[in-house]
């Protein structure tokens, strides 16, 4: 700063006013900026001061981007301007350039996210006015517009302590054990110059060899850990590239949720095609090997879809999905599969149609599927024997749906709507009908249709479906036809009377459902007998009853089972079972929930004149002692007559668990990371035949495990 000196100047003099001003820009500083200010119109004369933001708030910056602002006019004397980045002020680090003031963020970074940097004009009276304000995005450190990741351990056990058995009985494998489980999980989204990056993925490991992911393949080589699942995408705007476990395909016909590890990429074109290309293994795969799931060709699936909104102003007013699949597949199983498999190869394409009017009263599906599937000659198969070649088969299959909504809450009498909708379809697979991508059973046809209605509190459901098989009519094949009929009625009986709520009227609901399947005769040039055709009857009727009032709950349920067989020197198997049960719970005790259940179940076989009765009352506890102490428990006693074996028996099951949660860190969601348990199980059978035998002897088993388990983030 410059000092003035003290000398005696003629104020009125023109010379001594020149010199007082030049003395006064001195006694300021040597910033033009400054200057300017101290030069500035007098304060009646002043303008509005307006400050506009120099960066594009609409992207995100760098932590270390300077941020300027632009003034309308230069401060007068006495006047300052203050900036607010976020919530820190650094008016202090302001750097100007004539009507320009800049902040370079030196010694700390801006603060990532996004927020709001605000100019504000302090006045000579130390008044505070907004002149200027203008968002901010900023980069993370990692240099991402927004992202994070979360991972996730937990640790669980579970085991037996000890185990008590019957004389004779075979003896545990393990009395005692306590088998560790641990996952692993890593979860991820970055994002940056409109690039989106996520990634999830998940790694369990066993103790226990038999429960290790991959034992069913390598047996006692299967890793310790492992891992179970991953997923890579990578996003921008309509591109969308993926690695890892997928689930492939909307096609029922030929493949429909197929889960795999492999490769996958889709393009949304525009507002009406989108498509979408994949290539995954031929059956589940975990482990570190094989990442991308791809490498094999002969046992690789591999498909292409094309979605076409056919009205883009309307989506869903005619939808249209075409699917494409070339797959192969060598003899092999899953992960979690044994089983002797053949190779197999497929090629399709299948067209699906939806079409809706604006209203969504009238709704049209409707697709059909080509497939051409070959079984390729397997040595491993056929080792030494003479093999004939199967042929390779061009099959389809199509579907059929068209739902009408008849009535939509049309008013009946006083606040009682009614609505009714419609629906028929039809599904047909050709014989020999087979997609590698897709369980389908081919060689069958059904036809049928639904019901819907709903008038006031009355909900009515109805259905009816027809089918048959040996579609090629093949006359030494046997020709099934089933017919399948359903109902079911629910209603609060409060609302059929007309009467506001009350938890003494109980819920009502009623369901009924037969099923019919018979064979068309004996086939010509079979071993089949009369007898050996198929003719049954299955009937099944179910009633229930459920109250609420304040502080308890009742519920009564009878079920009625028949089958019926019709075949030829059987018309008396038949079998009839009725069961009663009740349930009666209390609620609103603190901490504290019991409940008391019984059943009545009896059998009759026609044909013997036979029949079983099974009894059963039990009790169930479940209690909050403490804030993180919980108890749960349950005793049964049950009472059987078998009337085969001539004896009766009686079954009594007690069974407790006591479970304590504890925090391991102060946790956001405010929940317990960890929770130990042990459980006590025991069962005692009692026999009494009609004629004494020395060795049907009580029976007595119990069991004590004990498990924890721990979130450690």
């Amino acid at each position: 700063m410059w000092t003035l000196l003290s000398f005696p100047i003629p104020a009125r003099s023109v010379v001594g006013a020149s010199v007082w001003r030049l003395l006064t820009l001195l006694s300021v500083g040597p910033g033009s900026d400054l200057l300017a200010q101290a030069t500035a119109s007098p304060p009646d004369s002043i303008e509005a001061l307006r400050a506009e933001a120099r960066w594009d708030g609409t992207r995100f910056t760098s932590n270390r981007t300077t941020l300027a602002f632009e003034l309308s006019r230069s401060l007068v004397a006495g006047e300052r301007l203050a900036l607010l980045v976020g919530t820190a002020d650094v008016s202090s680090t302001l750097r100007w350039l004539g009507r320009r003031v800049e902040y370079t963020p030196e010694a700390l970074p801006l603060p990532s996210g996004e927020q709001e940097a605000v100019a504000y004009l302090v006045t000579t009276a130390g008044a505070w006015r907004e002149v200027g304000r203008a968002p901010l995005r900023v980069r993370s450190r990692a240099g991402l517009d927004a992202g994070q990741l979360s991972p996730s351990a937990d640790l669980s056990s579970a085991g037996q302590l000890d185990q008590f058995v019957p004389d004779g009985a075979p003896p545990p494998e393990r009395r005692a054990y306590q088998d560790l489980t641990v996952r692993l999980g890593l979860a991820g989204r970055g994002v940056r110059d409109g690039w989106e990056l996520s990634l999830q993925s998940s790694a369990v490991g066993m103790s226990a060899k038999e429960q290790r992911l991959r034992f069913g393949e390598r047996q006692g080589d299967a890793p310790a850990l492992d891992l179970a699942d991953y997923q890579v995408q990578l996003r921008r705007g309509p591109l969308r590239a993926t690695v890892g476990n997928l689930s492939v395909g909307q096609n029922r016909f030929l493949v429909a949720g197929f889960g795999s590890r492999g490769l996958s990429a889709g393009v949304q074109l525009n507002r009406s095609v989108a498509i979408e290309a994949a290539a995954v293994h031929g059956t589940n795969v975990v482990g570190w090997d094989n990442l991308l799931g791809v490498s094999n060709g002969k046992h690789r699936m591999l498909s292409t879809g094309v979605a076409l909104e056919l009205v883009p102003s309307r989506p869903g007013a005619v939808h249209v999905d075409v699917q494409a699949l070339d797959g192969s597949l060598l003899p092999r199983t899953g992960f979690t599969q044994g089983a002797v498999t053949d190779a197999e190869q497929s090629r399709g394409v299948g067209v699906q149609l939806s079409m809706s009017d604006a209203s969504q009263r009238v709704r049209l599906g409707a697709g059909v599927t080509q497939s051409r599937f070959r079984n390729p000659f397997d040595p491993l198969l056929a080792l030494d024997t003479t093999v004939v070649a199967t042929r390779t088969e061009r099959r389809r299959a199509r579907y059929g749906e068209l739902g009408v909504q008849l009535l939509r809450a049309m008013p009946l009498a006083g606040p009682v709507r009614a609505s009714r909708a419609v629906t028929a379809r039809q599904e047909r697979v050709d014989p020999l009908y087979r997609s590698v991508g897709a369980f389908v059973q081919g060689d069958q046809q059904v036809d049928g249709g639904d019901l819907t209605c709903a008038m006031g509190a009355l909900a009515i459901q109805a259905a009816y479906s027809r089918g048959r098989d040996n579609l090629a009519g093949v006359p030494s094949i046997l020709t099934t036809r089933t017919t399948r009929r359903t109902l079911s009625l629910a209603a609060p009986l409060h609302g059929l009377l007309g009467l506001s709520p009350s938890g003494w009227l109980p819920m009502a609901s009623f369901a009924w459902e037969g099923t019919a399947q018979a064979g068309d005769g004996v086939p010509v040039n079979s071993d089949f007998q009369p007898s050996h055709v198929p003719n049954q009857f299955n009937r099944n009727r179910t009633a229930s009853l459920s109250w609420s009032p304040a502080r308890r709950s009742l519920a009564y349920r009878w079920n009625e089972s028949l089958q019926d067989n019709r075949q030829v020197g059987r018309e008396r198997a038949d079998l009839r079972t009725r069961v009663h049960a009740v349930q009666l719970g209390l609620n609103g005790i603190p901490r504290f929930t019991p409940a008391l259940d019984g059943s009545v179940e009896r059998q009759h076989m026609r044909e013997t004149g036979a029949q079983a009765r099974t009894s059963r009352v039990g009790t169930l506890w479940q209690a909050q002692l403490t804030r993180t102490l919980a108890f749960n428990g349950n005793v049964s006693h049950m009472w059987n007559w078998d009337p085969f074996a001539e004896r009766r028996t009686r079954n009594v099951e007690l069974q407790g668990e006591l479970s304590q949660g504890f925090t391991l860190y102060r946790a956001a969601d405010g929940g317990t990371q960890g929770r130990v348990f042990i459980r006590y199980a025991r069962t005692r059978a009692v026999f009494r035949s009609l004629v004494p035998d020395p060795a049907l002897v009580p029976q007595l088993m119990w069991t004590v495990n004990a498990g924890s388990s721990f979130r450690f983030f």
